[in-house]
């Protein structure tokens, strides 16, 4: 895949450059505000993953065909360094590029994170989503069932929009298939620094799942608690998740010359 397959929003400067990866059926939009504010200090590059938002669908996929796009894409941007930020099932493709310790990349940080095990979706809610592709009502009832604080409503439409917007490949891959895969071998090998974010009242990836499936099978992750947020922390949480990523780059992740992250 060609770096010019995959949409990209790039904006700001610094080093280390931010990649942030996005939800299942988001965008990069999603990063609006959190992207935003790093700006101020740090180049932030936002992607729409295969199938979602502006980005064509790949002809087969799994955890690491898409994976081994987005690294692919990544590797032609010629980044001196970089720390890769995914959010639920951004979070477990980032894990699986993470997992290949890339010498550009200085840390990792999880959003919500789909953990590397299989995810513990609700039966009754992966059928119900898997019959309502395309669907506006079914949109609109994720967004109240995922989150927890008020979002806007202007970020509320666009997510409605970004649902609609995801490619038929892309939707029946995740919920069928790409959640479902076991990637646990893979998160073990990840040598950098990880942050780990989520919401006290995260109806999708509650808090007993992050601590048995994601800080479990890290060897080098901090967790930090959203009190009172839901799944789209991006969005519900802007600025705890700004403040969290700005701090965990400043103590964990920079690097001096070409040697190893500063710990």
């Amino acid at each position: 895949m060609s770096e010019s397959a995959l949409h990209l929003e790039d904006q700001g400067g610094g080093s280390p450059a931010l990649i942030f990866l996005h939800y299942f059926a988001g965008s990069l939009r999603s990063w609006v505000h959190v992207a935003g504010e790093l700006s101020s200090s740090s180049r932030c590059l936002c992607i729409d993953l295969p199938g979602f938002g502006r980005s064509a669908p790949l002809p087969a996929y799994s955890v690491h065909s898409v994976a081994q796009a987005v690294a692919q894409f990544i590797g032609e941007l010629r980044l001196e360094n970089y720390v890769l930020v995914g959010h639920s099932m951004g979070g477990k493709l980032a894990l699986a590029c993470a997992a290949a310790n890339p010498l550009e990349l200085a840390g990792l940080v999880l959003v919500a994170p789909s953990p590397p095990s299989p995810e513990p979706m609700d039966e009754k809610e992966r059928t119900r989503l898997l019959a309502t592709h395309g669907d506006r009502t079914s949109a609109e009832r994720t967004i109240r069932t995922i989150t927890r604080r008020p979002i806007l409503a202007e970020d509320v439409a666009i997510c409605i929009e970004d649902n609609l917007l995801t490619s038929p490949e892309a939707w029946r891959w995740w919920l069928a298939q790409g959640s479902r895969e076991d990637i646990t071998a893979q998160a073990k090998r990840v040598a950098c620094p990880v942050l780990v974010l989520g919401g006290s009242d995260d109806p999708v990836i509650p808090p007993r799942v992050i601590a048995a499936d994601v800080m479990s099978r890290l060897v080098d992750a901090t967790h930090i608690e959203i009190a009172g947020a839901g799944h789209l922390l991006p969005l519900e949480a802007a600025q705890e998740v700004e403040m969290a990523i700005r701090s965990f780059v400043a103590r964990r992740c920079l690097r001096t010359g070409s040697g190893p992250p500063r710990l």
